[in-house]
């Protein structure tokens, strides 16, 4: 299996894994003395760069093609905003994952897959990406991999071939905006892929979603696809404080207007309150004047959107 940096002409350009490549770039490729080695695939020799007996720990993106089969694409991670708030879920799901990676035994002794799902849902904004990323680097820290899936027949290509070749290695799938791949790609993909049709294990699911309500039964109240669904919410005030502290440290020494930005930014998202930074900090407009507009920007896209019920059952 290929495992291609971002910047390679390699998928670059297309990240569901059906891109067609030009001849003439793979030819430039060989040809511009990167290539130094031959993979190997049964009676077909590749020039590569060099050859690995294990993908380095990181985020990659699943891809395939016509011509090089199913390869791996190096994902970079946004640590932008990447730091734990005082109430997000991270820190017990990071907790559910790792205790999950230490009952190989009892799951082999009961005969199950060792595999788990969890699906984050939760208001546009509340820190699901976040969260996930956070779960991510987590088990990338612990020499694991972490993939992210878009074509959920491509994933679970990619997942069969490479526990073919690291039986044993850690493996986190992330399917974020869950509603929209089955929208794109079929719900009959997503459930093969969770299902383990192809008896995968040591993996943990990772799922996002803004809407559970799109989501049918099977998938969103159905234990060994999605065992623990997890709310996220909006930011607390706490979560803001820290935020605020943070992203602007001029406010530490004005403790008042510190408490002010807060207590004005209730029911903002992540990114609202960032756009606050941006506006007032870099931009230099006016901390009222942005703080209406915001609000008004909010009230326009709820308006905007329809408001579904609350699931009530089985949801966390």
């Amino acid at each position: 299996m290929l495992i291609k940096q971002s910047r390679s002409v390699y998928g670059t350009s297309s990240y569901s894994g059906h891109k067609d490549f030009n001849h003439q770039e793979i030819s430039d490729e060989v040809n511009n003395g990167r290539h130094k080695m031959w993979s190997v695939s049964g009676d077909y020799y590749f020039p590569c760069e060099k050859t690995v007996e294990c993908v380095p720990p990181g985020q990659y993106i699943p891809t395939i093609s016509d011509q090089r089969g199913p390869f791996l694409v190096r994902k970079e991670i946004d640590l932008d905003e990447l730091f734990n708030l005082p109430d997000c879920k991270s820190d017990g799901v990071i907790r559910s994952i790792k205790e999950f990676w230490t009952k190989k035994e009892i799951f082999t002794k009961f005969k199950f897959l060792w595999k788990r799902g969890i699906l984050l849902w939760g208001p546009p904004g509340s820190g699901k990406t976040s969260c996930l990323q956070q779960v991510s680097l987590e088990v990338i820290a612990m020499g694991g991999v972490s993939l992210y899936c878009i074509n959920p027949d491509v994933t679970a290509e990619v997942l069969r071939i490479f526990r073919r070749i690291e039986p044993e290695r850690p493996v986190l799938v992330i399917i974020e905006d869950i509603d929209s791949v089955v929208e794109n790609q079929g719900e009959h993909s997503i459930l093969a892929l969770l299902d383990g049709e192809l008896q995968i294990d040591n993996v943990v699911f990772i799922a996002t979603t803004n809407y559970p309500e799109k989501l049918d039964k099977r998938l969103s109240k159905r234990p060994s696809r999605f065992d623990d669904v997890v709310y996220i919410g909006m930011p607390s005030k706490e979560s803001r404080r820290l935020y605020f502290q943070r992203k602007n440290p001029r406010l530490l020494d004005n403790k008042e207007e510190l408490e002010n930005w807060v207590n004005v930014t209730e029911g903002f998202s992540i990114a609202f309150l960032k756009e606050v930074v941006v506006a007032v900090e870099c931009l230099g407009s006016g901390f009222e004047e942005t703080i209406e507009r915001l609000k008004k920007l909010q009230q326009n896209k709820q308006t905007s959107e329809s408001t579904p019920d609350t699931p009530s059952i089985g949801f966390i």
